[in-house]
């Protein structure tokens, strides 16, 4: 047997020589790579805008939204005071007329003192034998007096009431 040595390996197929292991790709011509980045850059823009969007949509809202409850509440303010105006002018007039009431009060009662007074002057005036008939005239004029001081002071105190009651009725 004889041993032969192997011999070279067949040639390659002729054609462009291959490329190293490692080595970039060969580049094409024709910009595809543009394409992408161009896409990418208006991707981040649209992204942006929309943001921007949201942001500007929910600020002009939340002060829009702003706006009406200041509106809101100035209009409620308004009510209030309307409404503490008229309940000062009626608590005003209560406090008036109730003043008014007390006075007419005082003077009756004072009118009703000077009538027993001068009732007990005529009874003791009779005790003592004096003539009463004099005393009597200026009685009677205290007497109608007094009648009157009261039925004032009883108007006022109606009045005061009435001033009360539309107090009560807000």
């Amino acid at each position: 047997m004889s041993t032969t040595p192997p011999g070279p390996p067949p040639a390659p197929p002729p054609g462009p020589p291959a490329a190293a292991p490692g080595a970039a790709p060969p580049k094409s011509s024709g910009g595809g790579n543009i394409w992408l980045i161009l896409f990418i850059v208006a991707g981040v823009l649209f992204v942006g805008a929309l943001i921007f969007g949201i942001i500007s949509f929910t600020g002009k809202s939340s002060a829009e939204d702003d706006k009406d409850k200041a509106q809101k509440e100035l209009a409620s303010t308004k009510s209030e005071l309307g409404t503490t105006k008229g309940a000062g002018q009626i608590l005003g007039d209560l406090v008036t007329t109730g003043a008014k009431s007390a006075d007419a009060l005082k003077s009756c009662t004072d009118s009703g003192a000077d009538l027993q007074r001068a009732a007990v002057s005529i009874l003791n005036a009779k005790q003592d034998g004096t003539d009463v008939n004099p005393l009597i005239d200026s009685l009677n004029t205290q007497i109608n007096q007094t009648r009157s001081t009261c039925t004032t002071s009883d108007q006022a105190y109606q009045d005061f009431v009435d001033a009360l009651n539309k107090v009560k009725s807000r």
